[in-house]
């Protein structure tokens, strides 16, 4: 069994007082054997050191991102900083991190890393990992690296996301280490048994209509039904003008994944959130207020169902975007929703990793946008 603590702190002036702050929490935890630490913060808790400072006042790793918004206990908000500490005697945790990430580099630096977690154990039965946000290298092909250095075992995690428009302190965090162009990765060796929960499009903001995709690249979606995708959109009398408000909805291998069109392209190609592979069907769905909280609310629901004790929960950073200037309502739903009924921690994403299992029955490791995904311990 994995037990799960929370401390939190919006302390974010003062660093020896956010320090005895959650350190005092810390204190009051009964933990076992083994533990880890997972973090979200505002990143000016990195530019001050605080994050460098508890990391260093605790006994256990800590891994962890920045983030637009997070809560635990009861506690919500941007200014903050969230530690959830997972503790057990059964299952023990091992962290690394990557090296700077290039494009020439990224394989041989995920397989490093991992395999430095890994230390020879073949009993790893969970991977959280942090992505930094890069735009030199996408999270698919990360994701996809990774993915096959660990063949394939359950990663469940996010990207950092931030609260500029311009992501440029989307920040992962191992211990006193922390930057925007290297993952970090928290192995989980013994029985963990997660179970993996996500929601994305209530399905009547869903198109019925569905296109194939014919030709594409990676996160490139090139064609159509054998049309440039530009010419695709005009065929149906479709007109893109706001990215972030029209996901696309692939179904193949027997599940389905909501993505992002970042871009257009000039040649009528798009680039995408995640891979869009050829063969795949998508439907235009349609991001609002009222299906950001109706999929919240049922992920929740299969949550409590599931009797689980611990829960870690990633939200798309989008859906926190779109309910402006309600912002928070994502958040106080879930809180009213969880009560005290089990301990959480939550992070607004900058893209969603989470297994979904296809039609072969296995999990199969995918990256999300707009989704509420969640991992139960």
């Amino acid at each position: 069994m994995i037990k799960t603590f929370n401390a939190c702190t919006e302390e974010i002036d003062d660093i020896g007082d956010a320090i005895k702050e959650i350190t005092g929490q810390i204190e009051k935890m009964q933990l076992a054997e083994n533990s880890v630490g997972i973090l979200s913060c505002h990143y000016e808790f990195i530019e001050n050191g605080t994050v460098a400072k508890l990391c260093d006042s605790v006994p256990f790793d800590i891994i962890g991102m920045t983030t637009i918004a997070s809560a635990s206990g009861g506690a919500f908000g941007m200014y903050q900083m969230h530690l959830t500490v997972l503790t057990s005697s059964e299952v023990s945790f091992s962290t690394a991190a990557t090296e700077a990430l290039t494009e020439e580099n990224f394989h041989d630096a995920i397989s490093d890393a991992y395999k430095s977690a890994a230390g020879g154990s073949d009993d790893t039965s969970l991977i959280i990992s942090f992505f930094p946000y890069t735009r030199h290298l996408s999270s698919a092909d990360t994701l996809r690296t990774f993915d096959n250095v660990c063949g394939g075992i359950p990663i469940w995690g996010s990207v950092a996301s931030d609260v500029t428009v311009t992501f440029q302190n989307c920040n992962t965090i191992l211990n006193g280490r922390a930057g925007n162009d290297f993952v970090v990765m928290l192995l989980f060796h013994g029985p963990a048994n997660p179970e993996f929960l996500i929601t994305s499009i209530p399905s009547h903001n869903i198109s019925p209509r569905k296109a194939l995709i014919t030709e594409s690249d990676g996160c490139i979606l090139k064609k159509a039904n054998d049309m440039t995708l530009a010419d695709y959109f005009n065929s149906i009398q479709f007109h893109f003008q706001n990215a972030a408000s029209i996901p696309l909805i692939l179904e193949y291998e027997g599940s389905s994944v909501a993505l992002a069109i970042y871009s257009m392209n000039k040649d009528g190609s798009a680039v995408c959130g995640g891979e869009t592979p050829v063969g795949a069907f998508f439907s235009l769905g349609e991001i609002d207020e009222e299906g950001i909280i109706e999929t919240a609310e049922a992920t929740i629901d299969k949550v409590l169902e599931s009797g689980r004790t611990s829960l870690l929960m990633l939200p798309c950073v989008t859906r926190y975007i779109v309910l402006h200037p309600n912002s928070e309502a994502e958040i106080k739903k879930v809180i009213e929703k969880v009560g005290g009924k089990i301990p959480y921690w939550l992070a607004y994403s900058g893209g969603e990793i989470c297994p979904v299992r296809g039609g072969d029955g296995k999990l199969h490791n995918r990256l999300h946008n707009y989704t509420f995904s969640a991992c139960v311990l």
